[in-house]
């Protein structure tokens, strides 16, 4: 190679790192627009304008992004790997490159029986240290042979995607992680409603609001009755699925403006914005029939389940301790006339 070339490849491998630099730096790109770029920057620089940028699962390739000059290669075509050159890059787990397949050792492969591409460049990309795919360039012409800047390059191209999946891979796990952490801090894990600090914090904040704009406020306190003569004769597993019963009705019939909490062992606490008194009672009776009319089985014997229910209606100066000490009043006196009662708390 001459001076002269080497100097003019030297000058075009850094303008090409700055350019690469510029796309991987830059705040207005997603990710798939930053390997479009890198495919087109490559397909530029290396004279090679079929750029694919693929995932490989055991002998599947797939593309996952692709430049066509015919637009030929859609994302989610895929082949046998051993038809592609790319088997090549993952026998040798890096950079291969044939700039003239004809006369080359791989004339026979089926990928030039098939395709007739006469160059090819690819690299193995690697996300937390496993095999994701290749990023790789081919052309049906043959090209000049392919430099150490060129194979540098090119492991440098597949080192950023790879980087960047692994990158987004952990931030996806992190979100993952820090939901389920929400769900657990904010859910009761027995019945899957929310926990009693959940509700607290929904609650003060309803008060709030009900108070700032004249809004009606009502809240429902639901105990089952002789819950621990059902644990004593049954045990505690059929406690719980009374428990988990509970859950399922009252999710099932939740308006889309309630919010229902697992209260104490075995109360329970329904939020009703916005609700009159008389649709509050009609609402909590019907939930309090359906879990009674259950097919609730314990010992192959059906169960009967009823609840006793204290409403308690949201005053001006009320706060969540005495606004939830009527519905407990009124609900304590449901259990005194019978059991199996909806009472409205008295007035003040």
């Amino acid at each position: 190679m001459s001076t002269d070339t080497h100097a003019a490849g030297q000058v075009a491998a850094e303008q090409a790192l700055s350019r690469l630099h510029r796309i991987t730096s830059s705040g207005e790109l997603d990710f798939e627009q930053r390997v479009d770029a890198i495919l087109r920057l490559g397909a530029e620089h290396f004279g090679l304008p079929i750029a694919i940028f693929s995932k490989i699962d055991d002998e599947t390739y797939e593309v996952q992004q692709a430049i066509h000059p015919e637009d030929a290669l859609k994302p989610g075509m895929s082949f046998e790997l051993e038809n592609t050159y790319c088997s090549h890059v993952v026998k040798a787990n890096d950079v291969r490159g044939f700039h003239h397949v004809a006369d080359s050792e791989i004339q026979t492969h089926p990928c030039y029986k098939n395709f007739a591409l006469e160059a090819y460049l690819g690299a193995p990309i690697i996300a937390d240290g496993v095999r994701f795919g290749t990023l790789n360039f081919s052309s049906t012409e043959p090209t000049r042979p392919f430099t150490g800047q060129d194979i540098e390059l090119v492991r440098l191209f597949a080192a950023w995607v790879g980087n960047e999946i692994a990158r987004r891979r952990d931030l996806r796990e992190l979100e993952v992680a820090r939901t389920e952490l929400e769900r657990l801090a904010t859910t009761d894990p027995l019945t899957g409603l929310y926990n009693r600090r959940y509700m607290e914090n929904c609650l003060t904040k309803e008060l709030e609001r009900a108070k700032r704009y004249g809004k009606s406020l009502i809240i429902g306190l639901l105990d089952f009755d002789d819950f621990k003569e059902l644990n004593d004769n049954y045990g505690h597993t059929t406690g719980d699925a009374a428990l988990r019963l509970f859950a399922k009705v009252s999710s099932d019939m939740m308006r889309e403006t309630d919010v229902i909490a697992r209260w104490g062992d075995e109360e329970f606490l329904i939020l009703m914005p916005e609700t009159g008194a008389a649709g509050a009672l009609k609402y909590l009776q019907r939930l309090s029939d359906r879990v009674r009319e259950s097919d609730f089985q314990a010992e192959d014997a059906r169960v009967e389940l009823t609840m006793s229910i204290g409403l308690g209606i949201a005053e001006a100066d009320d706060t969540l301790d005495s606004l939830v000490s009527r519905a407990d009043i009124a609900m304590y006196e449901a259990k005194q006339a019978g059991r199996n009662v909806t009472k409205l708390q008295n007035d003040r």
